[in-house]
C-alpha cells in the first residue's frame, strides 16, 4: 500500500502548505493584470514575485523552484534523499523553456528536461535516473500515477514528486493565439467564464510504501489514464476520456465515501463542458464538486500535485472549498458546484484533470481514520502469484538512413526527414494529417504504424491498448520553430498550430486518435535512453490490469533530419508460479 507522508508547496499565496491552504480557505487569489512589453495583449495571472526571491547562482527560475519546494519537504522525513531507494519524479510542461529566447538556435543543456531534472535529482545526492512526466496538464497526477506504480513495483521505498512551472513570453503568447485566456479572473462552471488564467507554482509530495496504514494517513486508492481518441486540442464533446478514467477508479471507491469530487475546472468553455458530461456520465451529481484554478490560475505541470495536496488539507479540515469566481452554473449538466465553503465528514476524494493530446486522469485518495470502519487500517501483505512477462508482437528501428521491422531492413530511397514521407506514402497514405504534424509527431506515427501493420490485429475502440513514449529532447525541434514566431516584436505572429506541437505528448495523442484507442497514453522525458527504466514503467502499466498490449519506445528528434525511432508492440503473457 502506498502512503503521503510529506508534502510541500510554494506559491504567489505563500511558501507552505500551511500558508496556502489558509490563504484559499480565506479566499485569497494573487490573479492580476500583467502588461508585458514583449507582448501585444495584457493577461491575467497568479506570478510569483521574483524580484523579492533569493537567487541561487548558476539555477534557472524553475531549478530554484523546484529545489525549493524539496528543501521543505527534508524537515517532514526520516529518509536520505541521496539513497538508491529513493525515485525523483518531476512533472512538467516546459521547464526551462524561457531560455530558448537566449539560446535559440543552440539551446543549453537546461533547456533538455532530463538533463534539469539530472539537476534537481543531483542537487540531493540522489543516484538514479529521474523520471520527467511531461503529459501536458494531467503531467502532475501522472507523476503521481507513476510513483505508485514504481513504489508497488518494489524497485524504490519513496517517490519523491516535483511538480513546477513558470510562465514565459513562450507559453502566455500560445495561450494567447489559441484565444483561450481570460481578460478577467477565471469563473469556473460559471455562466459568464471567458477562459482561463495562468499561474506560476511549484509543489512536491512524498509517497512511501508500507505494508500497514496508520490513522491519519492518506492512502493512494485507485488511478486511471484515459485518451479521449478524439482531438490534440478539443475535449471530448462526450467527456469520453474523463468518463472512462472516473468510471475506473470508482471501481474501487464507493461513491458515498466522496467528500468531493476536484476536477481540471479552466474556466473554458469547452473543458468545464465536457467535464459536466463526465461526472453527470459517471453518476456522481450528487457529489460536491470543486476547482482551485480561481485562486492559482493554471499552474501547469504544478497543479494535478498542489491542489492533491489542498484537497487533503481541505478534508482533514472537513472541507469542501469553495470554487472562486463560480456565481451561477453555465454547463449542461446539474453538478454540485458552490461559491461557499462547505462542511464534510467524509474521507475521500477523486482528483480529475484533462489536456490536450486527449490525455484524461482521474486519482482517488482516502484518509484513513480509527473511526471509518468501512476502510481498514491494516492489510496484509499479500504477494501476486502472478508474474507478467512480455511477448513481442512486433517491432522497429526507425532512423534517417535505414528502417529495420522485426529484423529486415525495408527499400527505402530517401533520407532524413524525406524519407518519413516517403514511408507515409508507401505504407500508410490515408491520414492527410501527417502533413500537418510536426517532426516528433511524424516519427512516432510512422513507426506506430508500420508497427501495428504487422502481427496482432489491434482492436479499435479498446481501452486494452496503452501508447508510452520516452525522449531526451522532449518537443525541443518544434520549440524551436515556435520560439522564431514570437522573437521578433515587428514580426510577432505566434501560431497555434505550432504551439499545440510544442507539447510531446501529442504524438501518444495522434496515435491514440488515429486507432480510437481510449487507454493510457504517456509521454516520459528521460536523460539518456535507460532501456531498464523504461521496461520498468511499461511493466507497471501493465502489472496495474488494465492494459493488454503497449506500444512504446524511444521516439528522439532534433530536427528534421536527425532522429531515431526504437519502438514495439508488446502483449502481456501471465505465468502462474
Amino acid at each position: 500500500m502506498i502512503v503521503k507522508v510529506a508534502d510541500a508547496i510554494i506559491s504567489p499565496l505563500g511558501s507552505s502548505t500551511e500558508a496556502n491552504y489558509e490563504a484559499v480557505k480565506a479566499g485569497r487569489s494573487m490573479l492580476r493584470e500583467y502588461q508585458w512589453d514583449s507582448l501585444p495583449e495584457p493577461f491575467v495571472a497568479s506570478l510569483m514575485d521574483w524580484h523579492g526571491m533569493d537567487k541561487r547562482e548558476g539555477l534557472s527560475r524553475f531549478e530554484m523552484m523546484a529545489i525549493g519546494v524539496v528543501e521543505q519537504l527534508i524537515p517532514q522525513l526520516s529518509i536520505d534523499l541521496s539513497s538508491p531507494r529513493v525515485l525523483f519524479i518531476i512533472s512538467t510542461t516546459k521547464g526551462n523553456v524561457e531560455l530558448l529566447e537566449e539560446d535559440k538556435d543552440s539551446p543549453s543543456s537546461s533547456v533538455y528536461l532530463g538533463d534539469t531534472a539530472m539537476k534537481i535529482a543531483r542537487h540531493f545526492g540522489n543516484p538514479n535516473t529521474p523520471v520527467v512526466v511531461s503529459n501536458a496538464c494531467i503531467s502532475g497526477l501522472c507523476a503521481q500515477i507513476t510513483a505508485v506504480r514504481a513504489l508497488e513495483s518494489g524497485c524504490y521505498d519513496y517517490a519523491v514528486v516535483v511538480g513546477a512551472d513558470i510562465q514565459s513570453r513562450f507559453i502566455i503568447s500560445g495561450f494567447q493565439s489559441f484565444k483561450a485566456l481570460s481578460p478577467a479572473p477565471c469563473k469556473p462552471f460559471d455562466a459568464e467564464r471567458q477562459g482561463l488564467n495562468l499561474g506560476e507554482a511549484a509543489a512536491a509530495i512524498v509517497f512511501q510504501r508500507v505494508e500497514q496504514v496508520m490513522p491519519g494517513q492518506w492512502l493512494c486508492r485507485k488511478s486511471a489514464i484515459r485518451n479521449d481518441a478524439n482531438h490534440i486540442s478539443g475535449p471530448s464533446r462526450t467527456g469520453e476520456g474523463s468518463y472512462r478514467a472516473l468510471r475506473t477508479v470508482l471501481t474501487d471507491v464507493p461513491v458515498d465515501d466522496l467528500a468531493f469530487v476536484n476536477v481540471h475546472g479552466t474556466s473554458t468553455l469547452y473543458n468545464d463542458e465536457m467535464e459536466s458530461i463526465a461526472i453527470d456520465r459517471a453518476g456522481l451529481t450528487d457529489v460536491p464538486v470543486n476547482s482551485l484554478k480561481g485562486y492559482y490560475g493554471h499552474t501547469m505541470g504544478a497543479a494535478g500535485i498542489l491542489e492533491v495536496i489542498l484537497s487533503m488539507r481541505a478534508i482533514e479540515d472537513h472541507t469542501v472549498l469553495a470554487t472562486r469566481g463560480f456565481d451561477h452554473l453555465g454547463v449542461s449538466r446539474q453538478i454540485k458546484v458552490s461559491n461557499q465553503h462547505r462542511t464534510t465528514t467524509k474521507n475521500s476524494f477523486i482528483k480529475l484533470l484533462s489536456g490536450f493530446g486527449g490525455c484524461n486522469a482521474a486519482m482517488a485518495f482516502t484518509r484513513v481514520t480509527e473511526d471509518n470502519p468501512s476502510f481498514p487500517c491494516f492489510k496484509e501483505n499479500t504477494p501476486s502469484h502472478d508474474h507478467p512477462s512480455l511477448s513481442t508482437l512486433s517491432e522497429i528501428m526507425l532512423a534517417p538512413q535505414k528502417v529495420t521491422l522485426n529484423g529486415k531492413e525495408l527499400n527505402t530511397t530517401q533520407q532524413g526527414g524525406a524519407l518519413l514521407t516517403e514511408l507515409y506514402r508507401q505504407y500508410i497514405n490515408d491520414y492527410p494529417k501527417f502533413f500537418k504534424m510536426d517532426e516528433l509527431t511524424k516519427l512516432g506515427f510512422v513507426a506506430s504504424e508500420l508497427l501495428l501493420k504487422i502481427g496482432d490485429k489491434m482492436p479499435q475502440g479498446t481501452e486494452e491498448v496503452a501508447v508510452i513514449l520516452f525522449n531526451r529532447t522532449s518537443s525541443l525541434c518544434n520549440d524551436r520553430k515556435y520560439q522564431v514566431t514570437i522573437s521578433n516584436p515587428e514580426d510577432f505572429f505566434p501560431s497555434p498550430s505550432l504551439f499545440v506541437y510544442t507539447l510531446p505528448n501529442i504524438v501518444t495523442g495522434e496515435i491514440a486518435i488515429r486507432n480510437h484507442y481510449f487507454g493510457e497514453t504517456s509521454f516520459y522525458v528521460l536523460d539518456h535512453e535507460d532501456p531498464k527504466l523504461m521496461r520498468e514503467i511499461i511493466m507497471s502499466v501493465l502489472e496495474e490490469g488494465e492494459a493488454r498490449v503497449v506500444i512504446y519506445g524511444w521516439a528522439d528528434c532534433q530536427d528534421a533530419d536527425h532522429y531515431l525511432a526504437k519502438m514495439a508492440c508488446v502483449k502481456q503473457l501471465i505465468s502462474r508460479s
